[in-house]
């Protein structure tokens, strides 16, 4: 069994900047099209670069771009179609909007007028008392022998 181990032999020493960096990718499809990127890194965090993308029936977009303290900044470059200010694609614009609202105008009601009521109202009350009987027993026909459950019935005079 292969055992890997690894030492570093000299001290590693912080400069404070990072290194300078810069790649490139070509590539091309089997049917044409081609895809390509270029990229340059300064050393303090910025870079510059590009990216750009043409397929088989001709149109193309480059995107050249800029990362740095200022933010994320691109540029395109394009030939698709609809694109240039002088040539707009055509748009079926399908909106509910209706045209101009007319401006809201706020009403104020009238205040309603005050009225004094009494606080309290005064009724003759009627006490009336009604025998109730209860049943007991739970289950089907209880107290009236129909229906289910328990249930009571008022008894009459």
């Amino acid at each position: 069994q292969a055992v890997s181990a690894s030492r570093i032999v000299a001290p590693l020493i912080n400069t404070g900047v990072s290194a300078r960096s810069q790649t490139q990718d070509n590539i091309k499809d089997g049917l044409g099209a081609t895809n390509s990127r270029s990229e340059v890194g300064d050393g303090y965090g910025n870079q510059k670069g590009s990216y750009t993308i043409t397929d088989i029936d001709g149109r193309a977009r480059r995107i050249d771009y800029v990362a740095d303290g200022h933010g994320f900044r691109t540029s395109v470059k394009t030939n698709e179609p609809g694109t240039a200010a002088s040539a707009p694609a055509a748009a079926l614009i399908a909106s509910p909007y209706a045209g101009p609202v007319a401006p809201v105008v706020n009403h104020v009601a009238p205040a309603a007028p005050a009225y004094a009521a009494p606080l309290a109202y005064g009724a003759p009350v009627a006490a009336v008392a009604a025998p109730v009987a209860y049943g007991s027993v739970i289950g089907h026909g209880a107290t009236l022998g129909l229906g289910y459950g328990a249930g009571y019935s008022k008894v009459l005079h």
